[in-house]
């Protein structure tokens, strides 16, 4: 007996959109509102901070806490920056296959625009394009906004399970190696004090900042060499 698939009508990907930009929404809002509560949420409510604003600066503390009381635990602080470490990430790569053609011409919900800048989109179409989905996973340990990367991504040819694939590891790679370096400040603080431990904050923001930049001359170098293929035609 053979089953019908259901097609899918306009106003499932109505809904379909409706729902992605929600989620895009939160991620982008929700982190810029949580700056000014920072102060008041680092105590007991340090878990809730985490969920809503999972930046590096935050792992990073995060795992030094780990370290020096056990509080809170590595699997809870992974648990809880989940969706939006990873899930609200992949709803803008869903937004990119969405909108392909739109974001590519400026066509798009201006929403959607402001939170993936022409400027951003360009430079990480060329990481991309370098460097193929894998990047994903330097771009996770690097500063790179994962959001803008897998629009980019979206609007590419890029295989969606290649891509999220990868960005699940780098993911994965990002949250390790912050919490990771978190948790051995932590162990220098109790050995070293504040002075050994300031020194190893400053290595580990060079570090991310040196590859970071890296990955952007990578995409800044393929879209000078696209522009000026582009200019010689």
């Amino acid at each position: 007996m053979s089953s019908t698939p259901i097609a899918e009508t306009p106003s499932d990907r109505a809904v379909l959109r409706r729902l992605l930009l929600g989620i895009a929404a939160l991620r982008v809002v929700v982190p810029i509102a949580m700056l000014p509560l920072i102060p008041v949420m680092l105590g007991e409510r340090f878990l809730l901070l985490l969920a809503l604003r999972p930046g590096k600066e935050l792992l990073l503390l995060g795992g030094g806490r780990a370290r020096v009381a056990d509080d809170p635990t590595i699997l809870q602080m992974w648990l809880v920056v989940l969706p939006f470490f990873v899930v609200a990430v992949w709803a803008f790569f869903a937004l990119g296959r969405l909108y392909r053609d739109a974001l590519r011409t400026g066509e798009g919900p201006a929403w959607l625009h402001r939170a993936v800048p022409a400027d951003k989109l360009a430079l990480a179409d060329g990481i991309l394009a370098k460097r193929g989905p894998t990047i994903a996973i330097l771009g996770r340990i690097a500063t790179l906004p994962p959001t803008v990367l897998a629009a980019a991504a979206g609007a590419s040819e890029v295989s969606a399970r290649r891509y999220l694939a990868a960005d699940f590891v780098g993911a994965v790679a990002g949250f390790t190696t912050t919490v990771g370096a978190g948790y051995l400040l932590g162990g220098a603080y109790e050995r070293g004090g504040r002075w050994l431990t300031g020194f190893g904050i400053v290595l580990v923001v060079v570090l991310v900042m040196l590859l970071t930049n890296w990955i952007q001359r990578e995409g800044a170098g393929d879209s000078a060499d696209s522009a000026g293929s582009a200019g010689a035609a």
